[in-house]
């Protein structure tokens, strides 16, 4: 499986934002506070959801942390990808109520 192209429309700091990657290794790095690990939950959370947790265990789960700093608290976005020489996107959205 081959990344090709992140899209995060809202999701933590990023709006709007599109990351590409390129064939072979991509290293994504930067300072403290960049984003590194926004972009792996976001992955993540394309490839598997992001639950939100009930009680009091939601004020600090994954889906309270990575909450979109704009777009009303929609969290959306898309991810491509290629295996076996066919593309795939993914495509997720949700408001803060539900599950992305």
């Amino acid at each position: 499986m081959k990344f090709l192209e992140l899209h995060l429309k809202g999701f933590g700091k990023f709006h709007d934002r599109t990351i590409s990657f390129t064939d072979g290794i991509n290293v994504i790095y930067g300072k403290n506070e960049a984003g590194k690990s926004t972009m792996h939950t976001f992955i993540r959370g394309m490839l598997f959801g992001i639950q939100p947790q009930r009680g009091r265990a939601s004020k600090n789960d994954l889906y309270s942390k990575y909450e979109p700093w704009e777009n009303g608290g929609t969290y959306e976005g898309s991810l491509r990808l290629e295996q076996n020489g066919h593309i795939y996107r993914i495509e997720r959205s949700s408001r803060k109520t539900g599950n992305l």
